[in-house]
């Protein structure tokens, strides 16, 4: 009974998961047209940080960051 149980469960995750990446990639390729939300806001400050630690990130393309030094 339990191995059946087991079957059944990991048998429903494998369609959810399933389910999660064939609906996944046509919803990332939907840019925004509007401003930035405050959530992607924080998203790129966070992005920026780990990219170039005490340094400005100036973004040439989505892959491809150039770190310049910050004068004050």
């Amino acid at each position: 009974m339990s191995k059946q149980l087991g079957a059944l469960a990991l048998a429903t995750c494998s369609v959810l998961l399933l389910l999660f990446w064939v609906t996944g990639p046509a919803q990332a390729d939907n840019e925004p047209t509007e401003s930035p939300s405050t959530a992607r806001t924080v998203h790129m400050a966070a992005r920026d940080a780990f990219a170039c630690p005490g340094m400005h990130a100036e973004w040439l393309d989505e892959h491809t960051v150039q770190c310049l030094k910050v004068t004050q």
